[in-house]
């Protein structure tokens, strides 16, 4: 009630962990404004972070207040397309032409960069473009020059011609009228940051605007933010510094811990600390987790009365022969539960691989929400041309030339199979190629047949390619007339080896991080390969594999199923049952290729706010699946936990378990319901880290408390 009835007059921030009721707390904020102050709700606006939370707001709102006594609720970009129009009202700015769709935009920043990408060696602008437009819009965001964005990023250095090209494409955009969607928000800010008139115009619209995720704001949208408040709305900002798990976009924990008093002074905190959603093991556990950064506010997550007795499991990867994580969901589902509850979070999608060859395999259903194709392992492009090249093999793929035209899905899934790793001919010209592959498909006549009449003789590359290609057509083929099979496992080795995919894949994608997960993708596929193809022929395993893709395929429609996602997308989002798989050094937290010593702690930071954001989505079950370390069970035994950087050593070790399951303090954090329920035993629990769970009974009220004992740190 004390945020509900903060003073009107003040500015306030809302320190609100997982869980909290921020959202209802937000509701009858605006309706005590509205209700007890009598505020105009035309003068009173909410600003969320993406479209569906702003929907649902509008929703709430017009629950709480009425139709027509609803306040708007808006996303940023909203806001700011609000602040352009009135700025066009006033004479500030002019109207001009949006390119809200993603191709369009990426096919005008294709134009504009073609000349530069011919300076520099860049034959295809298009593919070039989406680099590019990612770098722009960090400009936008940040509000920096471009110098100063690209020495701060992680770029390719092929492309350190965008820092100087900025400006060029800002005149090209500037010249033809335009705006993108990060425009939105830019081109408006830059009005009211250089013309004093603009920004006096625009400053008494609102009385107060409330700011929800407010720790994923950018340096954009506070000053979007800063001139529509002015000198006389009142702000309130809502958020939680330790879920701010968007800094590759500009989000930072400062503007919720410091910057938000710089530009709205005088501000009171709050904090709501109390979670409904999960149990009290969690939040101690996750207090453990988080309680290893420094930049933060000094708040504890605390389980309310009412809040379900959650549980929180540690597993092994695989117990007895059998994959754990279908254990974990066997044993919700015999506990009564069902498959929609579960959720199984990743750091990356590429981390999901062997998760979903055990569904696939058991005819479990699930959806991958987020990714895309190239989230799942047998849709993902270059997994799906490796099973082409296979089924080719097999006798499987263009049995009979076609007589006449053949149809748009036969196409389709040759020009899939045979432009992986990319040809370099456009999508046109390999359509083409496929058609003439499907009516000659015998001795690479196809493909001569194209050479002849769609590439110049002075294209020699584009020729050696083609011939190369033809030559593993032609090859497979015969492999699949004459039923002289090669073992699955040793054909899957010589195409990655004639086709180069590691390299191709490294020179296709810009950055290495992407190429790492897309290979981790490939493995997880020979692995399958690998251990299935025993007892099987090549024509077998395919047809076993077929089967695989129509599971997946059908799971994708099926709305019982099990969600996969990242833990970016679960942001937000509460379940049943979580899983987190794959917890080892080096998956998470993630160990980039490339990462100067002095972005590691920062680095490790952000990790760590994404797993606690894992942590507290779930409600009644969490799940941690990690390799049997034989280090991590003494170091829990020992109940230690906090941050743990100087002893886990930040590496890629797929033996070693996350450092962040060291630093849970699991076991201490397990003991707290029997605590708190005074069972016996409890007096002689000592713990080597057990500050943090004393600190947490105090807050509840309770005078027990676990004594300190000191062990000798674990080795490294």
């Amino acid at each position: 009630m004390l945020v509900v009835n903060h003073p009107p007059t003040q500015h306030a921030v809302v320190l609100a962990v997982a869980g909290s009721g921020k959202s209802t707390t937000m509701v009858e904020r605006i309706g005590y404004l509205i209700e007890g102050f009598r505020f105009d709700p035309a003068h009173i606006i909410a600003v969320m972070f993406n479209d569906s939370a702003a929907k649902e707001m509008t929703g709430k709102l017009q629950r709480r207040c009425g139709k027509r006594n609803a306040p708007e609720s808006v996303t940023f970009h909203r806001l700011g397309t609000l602040t352009t129009k009135r700025l066009v009202q006033g004479g500030f700015m002019e109207s001009w032409e949006l390119i809200a769709d993603v191709n369009m935009a990426n096919r005008f920043a294709a134009e504009s960069i073609a000349s530069a990408c011919k300076e520099h060696g860049h034959r295809y602008p298009r593919l070039v473009a989406r680099d590019f437009l990612g770098f722009v819009d960090r400009v936008k965001s940040d509000l920096l020059p471009p110098a100063e964005v690209w020495r701060k990023g992680q770029w390719p250095a092929r492309y350190d011609w965008f820092v100087h090209w900025f400006h060029q494409f800002e005149n090209d955009r500037r010249s033809k009228k335009v705006r993108l969607f990060s425009d939105l928000i830019y081109d408006p800010v830059q009005v009211l940051l250089n013309n004093p008139a603009a920004a006096k115009y625009i400053e008494s619209r609102y009385a107060h605007i409330i700011l929800d995720e407010y720790q994923d704001i950018s340096e954009s949208q506070q000053v979007l933010i800063r001139f529509n408040a002015g000198v006389s709305a009142v702000v309130m900002a809502v958020g939680d510094d330790d879920q701010t798990i968007y800094g590759w976009r500009g989000a930072k924990a400062s503007y919720i811990l410091r910057d938000f008093h710089n530009d709205f002074p005088g501000g009171k905190i709050y904090k709501l600390n109390k979670t409904w959603r999960y149990g009290h093991v969690i939040s101690c556990a996750a207090n453990y987790v988080i309680s290893g950064n420094d930049d933060r506010a000094e708040k504890l997550c605390i389980s309310g009365e009412k809040a379900p007795q959650t549980k929180l499991n540690l597993e092994y990867e695989v117990v007895n022969g059998e994959p754990r994580i279908i254990q974990v969901i066997n044993r919700w589902i015999k506990q009564g539960g069902q498959l929609s509850d579960i959720a199984i979070l990743v750091r990356a999608y590429s981390h999901s691989a062997d998760t979903q060859f055990y569904l696939l395999e058991r005819g479990i259903p699930f959806r991958l929400e987020g990714g895309g194709d190239e989230a799942s392992v047998l849709a993902n492009k270059w997994v799906a041309s490796l099973i082409g090249w296979m089924q080719l093999a097999a006798g499987q793929i263009a049995e009979h030339p076609y007589s006449g035209e053949p149809d748009a899905g036969s196409i389709k899934e040759i020009q899939k199979i045979i432009n992986v790793p990319n040809l370099l001919l456009g999508w046109e010209r390999t359509w083409n190629l496929a058609k003439l592959i499907l009516q000659h498909p015998e001795g690479g006549e196809g493909f001569s047949r194209f050479i002849s009449d769609h590439i110049d003789s002075q294209y020699q590359s584009a020729i050696d390619r083609l011939a190369r290609r033809s030559k593993l057509w032609s090859k497979l083929r015969l492999i699949g007339k004459s039923g002289k099979f090669p073992r699955p496992d040793a054909l899957l080795d010589e195409l990655m080896y004639f086709l180069d995919i590691k390299n191709r894949i490294e020179s296709e994608v810009d950055k290495p991080e992407e190429a790492d997960q897309i290979l981790e993708l490939i493995e997880a596929f020979r692995a399958y390969v690998k251990l299935n193809a025993k007892g099987r022929t090549l024509p077998q395993l395919m047809d076993h594999i077929r089967d695989l893709l129509t599971v997946s395929e059908r799971s994708q429609k099926d709305t019982t199923a099990i969600q996969i996602l990242s833990l970016h997308r679960s942001k937000g989002m509460e379940y049943p049952c979580v899983i987190m798989p794959s917890l080892s050094q080096g998956k998470f937290p993630i160990v980039p290729r490339s990462l100067p010593e002095w972005q590691i702690i920062e680095h490790l930071a952000d990790e760590r706010r994404l797993f606690y954001v894992g942590m507290t989505r779930c409600i009644k079950e969490l799940n941690l699946i990690a390799p049997r370390d034989p280090k991590l069970d003494p170091w829990l035994r020992a109940c230690k936990g906090g941050n743990c950087d100087d002893v886990i050593p930040f590496s890629k070790d797929p033996g070693r378990a996350s450092q962040f399951l060291y630093e849970s303090n699991l076991l201490l954090s397990q003991a707290l319901p029997a605590i708190l329920a005074g069972s016996k035993g409890r007096e002689t629990l000592k713990a080597s880290s057990p500050e943090l769970l004393n600190q947490y009974l105090r807050e509840l009220g309770h005078g027990f408390q676990v004594p300190k004992i000191h062990h000798k740190e674990l080795p490294a």
